[in-house]
């Protein structure tokens, strides 16, 4: 099999998918991205902040948080990021919101477990959930990438994906138009469990155990305020998960960067 893989890299050299430029030659096992790429996008392993996946401004940390979220009030454990919201990594987590064919998104899961993969592995989550979108705005854009990173996450860790566990029963309004305490009110009371009717419970429940006491990976494309990971987490603090982990490609520095959540 590497023989024939060598043999297709050299008749086809494999493309970077954020830059289409030529990957070394043979690639590193598990390299999505070029090397140029990597180093613009991937925030280095102990310079994020393990509480809220900002990247850490040494003079103003504390031993337990950065700077930015000193003050912060998150409803979830900790935010796990691939990198800060700027330059080629948000060009590329904004393409993946048009991206159909969800090579991209898939790309960036790959590259976000090779660079991230203890981390993810230490939450020890029984479910993961993607952020969901509303039906409508799905049917628009025709693409969630959310759905596309947990869904490659889960099966590479082996961990149920649980993608309709929580909806998004009203649409809302675009967060990155909105101010902070904007952000929080336009997602207030957006998500519900999953509440299906008598002969759909019974089958939801066969392949869903009680959730009590379980500890989910809540994955999504952006992180800004935190509004919407907080407002989902609070549904499923109430539902009885014990404990809930953000997993975020992009980490946006403030509610003035464009399509941050």
């Amino acid at each position: 099999m590497s023989l024939l893989t060598g043999l297709l890299d050299l008749l086809c050299p494999p493309v970077c998918p954020a830059c289409s430029g030529l990957i070394e030659n043979p690639p590193k096992k598990g390299q999505f991205f070029c090397s140029k790429c990597i180093q613009k996008i991937i925030t280095p392993d102990g310079q994020f902040c393990r509480r809220c996946g900002s990247q850490r401004v040494a003079a103003a940390n504390t031993p337990n948080h950065c700077a930015r979220c000193q003050t912060a009030r998150f409803r979830f454990k900790r935010a796990i990021s691939l990198g800060d919201y700027k330059g080629d990594l948000r060009l590329l987590v904004l393409r993946m919101k048009t991206d159909k064919t969800g090579i991209l998104a898939t790309s960036a899961a790959r590259t976000f477990l090779d660079y991230r993969r203890e981390e993810l592995e230490a939450v020890q989550a029984d479910y993961i959930l993607p952020v969901p979108m509303h039906r409508y705005r799905r049917e628009e854009r025709g693409v969630n990438s959310p759905d596309i990173v947990a869904e490659t996450i889960g099966q590479q860790l082996g961990i149920p994906v649980a993608a309709n566990l929580v909806q998004r029963v009203r649409q809302t309004n675009l967060q990155h138009m909105l101010s902070q305490r904007g952000r929080a009110n336009n997602i207030r009371d957006a998500f519900a469990i999953y509440s299906p009717n008598v002969l759909a419970k019974f089958i939801f429940r066969k392949f869903l155990p009680p959730l009590e006491g379980k500890m989910v990976l809540l994955v999504d494309d952006i992180l800004t305020t935190g509004a919407t990971c907080n407002e989902m987490t609070k549904v499923l603090l109430a539902s009885g998960i014990k404990s809930v982990t953000v997993a975020v490609l992009a980490r946006a520095a403030s509610v003035s960067t464009r399509a941050g959540t």
